[in-house]
Order: C-alpha cells, then sequence, then structure tokens
C-alpha cells in the first residue's frame, strides 16, 4: 500500500491521509504481550478479521480515489485495551495500556482537527464485526432500535442526540432521509447487494438485542458532542469479513457507498 509513512505507536497503527474520512479499528487486534495484564472485567472477544477488512477499505479508497482516508488501527488483543469503552474499563490501570488507548483516541483527534482545517467538515467510521442471526450491516447513529421502529416523524426529534447531528448544518435531506432513506448509507449498500439496517427495506432490526446503536468510539469522536466530523459505527456481520474475497466484495460497495454518500450530504466530491 502506497501511503505517507505510516506511524506505529504504542500497538497503534496510524495512516494520515488526505480524505476528510477516517476509518478506526479497534477491536480486530491480536498481539498479546506478557508485560500488559490482561483487562479485570468486559467484554474481551476479538473482532475477527477486522483488521484485514479495515485494510481492504483503505486500498479501495485509494483505487477509487487515488487518496487514503487517516486511518488508526488497534494492533493489542481486546484483552489487553479496549478502545471502544471508557479509559476505566478499557484497561487495567495499567501504564503501557493507557498509553496504546490515549495514543489510539489521540490519532483519531490528530485526524479530526486536520479535517475541520482542510475541509471544515468530515466522517468518522468505526469498524466492528458482530454475529446476531439477521446477518445485516448495521448502521449506528447513537440510536436505539426501539426509536428506529418508530416512524420517520418521530425519529427526527432524535436529531440532536446523534452521532451525525452536524449534517443539518449541509446536509439537503431530513435527519430520517440521512439515516434511513433513499441515500442513506444503509440504503446505499442495499443497492449493492448487501442487508443491512437501518435503510429504506430494513428500518430496524427485528430483535432489540441483535443491533449495535454505536459505543464509546462513535459518542466522543462524532458531532454528537461537538466538532463538524459526523460519526457512523458500522457492524460488519461475518459473511463480510470471513473471506479474502468477501472482504474485497464488501469494501468495494462501502467505499462507492461512501464516496456517493459524501457527495449527497457534505457535498464534497472525494474524486476530485
Amino acid at each position: 500500500m502506497t501511503t505517507k509513512p505510516l506511524i506505529n505507536q504504542n500497538h497503534v497503527k496510524y495512516i494520515q491521509g488526505s480524505l476528510p474520512i477516517i476509518i478506526s479499528s479497534c477491536h480486530g487486534g491480536n498481539y498479546s504481550p506478557k508485560d500488559i495484564p490482561n483487562r479485570d472485567f468486559g467484554v474481551f472477544d476479538m473482532d475477527d478479521y477486522t483488521q484485514q477488512l479495515t485494510q481492504e477499505i483503505l486500498e479501495e479508497f485509494f483505487a477509487q480515489t487515488n487518496q487514503f482516508p487517516h486511518a488508526v488501527i488497534m494492533n493489542l488483543s481486546r484483552k489487553k485495551v479496549d478502545a471502544n469503552r471508557s479509559i476505566e474499563e478499557a484497561t487495567t490501570n495499567d501504564k503501557k495500556a493507557i498509553s496504546s488507548y490515549k495514543s489510539f483516541h489521540d490519532f483519531i483527534k490528530e485526524s479530526k482537527n486536520q479535517i475541520e482545517k482542510n475541509f471544515s467538515k468530515g466522517l468518522y467510521i468505526d469498524i466492528h464485526g458482530q454475529s446476531h442471526s439477521h446477518q445485516a450491516i448495521e448502521f449506528g447513529y447513537l440510536l436505539t432500535n426501539d426509536i428506529l421502529r418508530q416512524s420517520d416523524a418521530e425519529i427526527e426529534k432524535y436529531e440532536n442526540f446523534s452521532s451525525i447531528k452536524v449534517q443539518q448544518e449541509f446536509s439537503p435531506f431530513t435527519f430520517s432521509e440521512q439515516v434511513r432513506g433513499n441515500f442513506s448509507l444503509g440504503t446505499l449498500m442495499m443497492d449493492k447487494g448487501f442487508d443491512s439496517i437501518p435503510s429504506s427495506k430494513i428500518p430496524s432490526a427485528p430483535r432489540d438485542d441483535e443491533y449495535f446503536e454505536g459505543a464509546y468510539n462513535t459518542r466522543t469522536h462524532g458531532s454528537l458532542i461537538s466538532g463538524k466530523v459526523a460519526g457512523i459505527q458500522i457492524e460488519f456481520p461475518y459473511n463480510c469479513r470471513d473471506s479474502k474475497e468477501s472482504r474485497i466484495k464488501t469494501a468495494k460497495a462501502l467505499v462507492s457507498s461512501i464516496i456517493e454518500y459524501m457527495l449527497i450530504h457534505f457535498g464534497i466530491d472525494l474524486k476530485n
């Protein structure tokens, strides 16, 4: 992969991109050094092949735009550090684990600052894997599945509680249309053959316990609290990441959809 020099710091890889896009991957690492203790509590499951999927997404961005997004990748096992939780749950108060955690989030903050300086607005995407029975891709905007079951008119009330709150400043579409309308990321992926929640065809998950609406990273680095970078958590089912072939297919569709999404809602043409 041809990029600017990679930065490896405290078991975190950072690629400084030139697009107004940030991609993070926090649960796909498998490095377990003995000098960092295992975490005492929390979730420890690895999101299998999400690092490899992230790599394909980066390659596909370059193939389609001749540029790279910013990318932040945690190489430590989730047993050592969970970079998608508050620092208290993420580490065992170990100095090396804390340093790795801080590097991960500082690189995202640095990327956001660069994007806001150079483009004034941008998009942050946090990559995850899930094994829910519906086998659809889940797009998380900090809206619970209970909210997604409501009408479009009701969903409009939650715009200021979403990780893409900033998009109301420049998208020509209403909030409910951004989340599950014809030009939402979910529907753009549906159009390419990938079942997605929420979307115009699948507005909500069949069960509340089979949908992830977003977590710490989406709340912290999306636009819920502040800033001009919208945030979306994407949870990929196993069949989108289980083989090289499936990862390439998924990456091609996702990058193409993000390019469309950025042009439609942000007015930014990533190909120019």
